[in-house]
């Protein structure tokens, strides 16, 4: 029975140990995700009305265009913004229609 709870106070030490040396990285990581979200939402915002090139799109958000172009291809990708037509030699995007069975994330 000793041996256990032994066992037990060992491991708890060993994950606050983990946790305090994994603490920066995980903070790191929240402040990434936050901007990405953030970057999302603006492309999203832009899409809303018309739609644009990803040229127009990282001129109006302020955001690299290397940048727009990957998260334009996991929004599509993932369904949220459909290709639309040629504007040059680029194609306009714009925001998915929302089915009605889709629930609010």
């Amino acid at each position: 029975m000793a041996e256990v709870s032994e066992e037990n106070s060992v491991r708890k030490e060993k994950l606050k140990k983990l946790r305090k040396d994994r603490k920066a990285k995980i903070e790191v990581a929240k402040t990434r995700m936050k901007e990405q979200r953030k970057k999302i939402k603006a492309i999203k915002e832009q899409l809303k009305d018309s739609p644009l090139t990803v040229p127009a799109i990282a001129a109006a958000t302020e955001i690299e265009p290397s940048h727009v172009l990957w998260f334009v291809a996991a929004l599509k990708k993932y369904g949220q913004i459909i290709e639309g037509e040629k504007d040059g030699s680029y194609f306009q995007f714009k925001l998915a229609e929302k089915s009605s069975d889709e629930r609010p994330r």
